[in-house]
């Protein structure tokens, strides 16, 4: 005689799932700030604003070169980590990776707003920074959560 089973998957708790919409959030709006000023640029003697999109466009126009490459890597960089991990915490329901991949999209942002634009930062990178923080520590309340609901479950 055959006998089936069913396999509960694990579900998330309401603590987990309001980290994990808050954390797609904060994602959400790091991905809204690429389009405000990230950093001041000195352009034909006159001070500009540039913004994280901003930063990837020089290229399709005027090709690599020094200083676009690495500002299309910055702006690549801005751009593109938030949105992945926007995706990941909004459809990641069960794992704990959406909070490793979160957590290091956040240090990974902060490390090159703090170093790498250095003494030319400008408003949309410092909320970018504050986000990062905050996002941060909502990371470690989620696992925290994802941990407790592993060991009730055992």
């Amino acid at each position: 005689m055959v006998r089936y089973t069913t396999v509960e998957k694990s579900k998330e708790t309401k603590s987990e799932k309001r980290v994990r919409y808050f954390l797609a959030a904060m994602f959400f709006i790091q991905v809204v700030l690429t389009t405000t000023p990230f950093m001041h640029q000195v352009e034909n003697e006159t001070l500009e604003t540039v913004s994280a999109l901003q930063m990837i466009m020089p290229v399709f126009s005027e090709g690599f070169n020094e200083q676009t490459t690495f500002l299309f890597l910055y702006g690549v960089v801005f751009v593109l980590l938030p949105m992945i991990a926007f995706f990941f915490c909004l459809l990641d329901k069960s794992s704990r990776i959406k909070y490793l991949f979160s957590g290091g999209c956040a240090v990974l942002c902060a490390v090159l707003i703090t170093f790498g634009v250095g003494k030319s930062i400008s408003l949309g990178a410092v909320f970018t920074l504050i986000l990062c923080v905050v996002t941060l520590f909502m990371t470690m309340q989620g696992l925290q959560a994802t941990s407790a609901r592993k060991a009730q479950e055992r």
